[in-house]
């Protein structure tokens, strides 16, 4: 599964290398279906046994973008899991490995700027809602809130109907199921998008 997720992030980062940004209208909107992998951890302050490390999972969702020129306001709906892996000291045998996924519904709402045609630079609201609090080591708070910042890349040619998405997005909410600590998600996601176009007129 690893192998996968891997190959999967490798194909992302090098698809910009091989095609060029393309145009599109300057006033419309449009759907599209987005899904990729994120990079997921917690940042802990306070005092905890636990340890975060990053954690490598899927996200999927839809998106609306409508572009006004040079402005675009883009809603998104996704299924995101968040959280992360922890590890844990250990008085014999070194360290112990935790995977605690958080799985959220999420709703940003980005507003974008083009500042060359093909790219656009992206930041807005992301509210999140948690789907398992009350698990074990689930999050303790039922809601997120954080702060999305990242850009979108159109591509060209063969694959003119796809777009990549990179963000960050940062977590003000603590969701921490410790009362000794603080918790906040961290999360780099890298996604992959297929645009719904409206056919153009003939």
């Amino acid at each position: 599964m690893h192998t996968y997720r891997l190959l999967f992030f490798v194909f992302f980062i090098s698809a910009p290398l091989f095609v060029r940004a393309q145009s599109n209208n300057p006033v419309g909107g449009h759907f599209g279906i987005k899904f990729g992998a994120t990079f997921t951890q917690v940042h802990i302050t306070g005092t905890s046994v636990n340890i975060p490390k990053r954690a490598l999972e899927p996200h999927l969702g839809l998106m609306y973008r409508y572009r006004l020129h040079k402005w675009v306001l883009q809603p998104e709906a996704l299924l995101a899991i968040k959280g992360g892996t922890f590890q844990q000291e250990q008085t014999v045998g070194g360290r112990t490995t935790t995977k605690n996924p958080y799985y959220y519904a999420s709703l940003p709402i980005l507003l974008g700027y083009i500042p060359t045609e093909g790219l656009t630079v992206q930041a807005g609201p992301e509210f999140s809602y948690a789907l398992s609090t009350g698990a074990i080591g689930g999050p303790s708070a039922q809601s997120d809130v954080g702060l999305a910042v990242g850009v979108h890349y159109d591509f060209l040619d063969m694959l003119s109907k796809c777009s990549l998405h990179i963000r960050y997005i940062y977590g003000f909410t603590n969701v921490s199921p410790e009362a000794s600590a603080l918790y906040y998600n961290r999360n780099l996601q890298i996604s992959l998008v297929y645009n719904l176009y409206k056919p153009r007129k003939k």
